[in-house]
């Protein structure tokens, strides 16, 4: 068996060159066999079907807050969070050498990433037309092919894609960071002592649900760092809820708390317990 064939499957939202190839490389040191696709459901159905062993995906930006996609991508899928990456974003405005500052006619990026650099758009170029695609590094390839298009990327996409550098750290947050998720089929992490907990709650609609589903982790002295509502996309109204939690399964409070979830026969669906991450 080759060397390469050794190494870890992992698909990852691309092509080369955007924040989650950047992720990934950090999350798999050692190298990996890479899949890069267009869609962050796409990275989803490999790691579902079995086509890869993990997928990284974006989940949360400081900025923008939550990519939808990737929190929906658990609605029909059980697959599970072994990792998390904090990776420090700082956007470039790039373009070819064809394409003069004056002569953008128009300003590709990731949907996230326009918003995280709205205010400096506003101020740079207020008449300037942006375009929404898949990935910054699509909006870099289309930069290099496409006379008058400018992209919002990192420093690592205008050289993949031979671009020169208009403007760096245009992003309008200066710690502005964005939160990545290592997914796969089976997780089995143990407590390191200093862990971040991700579940669903399905609350039924109905008075008082959420806070009985909350109380016990208050009673317990766990910290929910997060709790945010999303569509079950299952029937109308129905919503699940993201939540954040310090600490890991294996902790006495956490486990405590849990199993007095399912006493109230609240559904819960842990999606992982994992290292909580520095901001690199």
């Amino acid at each position: 068996m080759t060397e390469q064939a050794q190494l870890p499957r992992v698909s990852f939202l691309g092509p080369a060159g955007t924040y989650s190839h950047a992720a990934a490389l950090q999350l798999f040191p050692a190298g990996a066999q890479w899949l890069p696709v267009g869609e962050i459901a796409e990275v989803f159905a490999h790691v579902d079907s079995g086509a890869v062993d993990w997928g990284v995906v974006p989940v949360e930006n400081s900025t923008e807050g939550s990519v939808l996609a990737t929190l929906d991508g658990f609605v029909f899928s059980t697959l599970c969070v072994n990792a998390e990456f904090l990776l420090r974003i700082h956007h470039c405005l790039l373009a070819s050498a064809a394409t003069s500052e004056q002569g953008i006619s128009r300003i590709a990026a990731h949907r996230q990433s326009l918003g995280q650099c709205r205010n400096w758009l506003r101020t740079h170029y207020p008449d300037i037309p942006q375009l929404a695609v898949s990935s910054n590094a699509e909006a870099a390839r289309m930069a290099g092919t496409q006379p008058g298009v400018a992209a919002i990327a990192g420093k690592t996409a205008a050289q993949l894609y031979g671009l020169q550098i208009l403007h760096r750290s245009i992003e309008d947050s200066a710690d502005n960071t964005t939160r990545f998720w290592q997914i796969g089929k089976h997780c089995d992490t143990h407590s390191s002592g200093r862990d971040r907990t991700s579940l669903i709650i399905k609350a039924r609609n109905e008075p008082g649900t959420l806070f009985r589903a909350l109380e016990p982790f208050h009673r317990f002295g766990i910290n929910l760092s997060k709790v945010e509502s999303r569509p079950s996309r299952k029937s109308a109204w129905s919503y699940l809820f993201y939540v954040d939690m310090d600490g890991h399964v294996e902790d006495v409070s956490v486990s405590s708390a849990l199993a007095e979830l399912q006493q109230l026969a609240i559904e819960v669906q842990v999606l992982g317990s994992y290292p909580a991450a520095v901001t690199v």
